[in-house]
């Protein structure tokens, strides 16, 4: 697996695992050992697909339910 980050190359499992994303789905968050990034990773393919910003999803939204409190004013 490559950082999209800084370059580096190792297996994935040299690279941090933080958690799943999401229970059905294959993506997961691992972090790179050389930059210390947070990575949206395949773990069927084994590649890494995008940086994790703090408050990001790229995995989507999980239950549906975000803002129904608003939507119900």
């Amino acid at each position: 697996m490559k950082c999209i980050a800084c370059g580096y190359e190792a297996e994935p499992k040299n690279f941090r695992y933080l958690y799943n994303a999401r229970i059905d789905a294959s993506m997961t968050l691992r972090q790179c050992p050389q930059c210390q990034e947070w990575l949206a990773v395949d773990e069927l393919t084994g590649e890494a697909r995008q940086k994790v910003q703090p408050g990001e999803a790229p995995w989507g939204k999980s239950a549906g339910i975000e803002d129904l409190a608003t939507d119900a004013k």
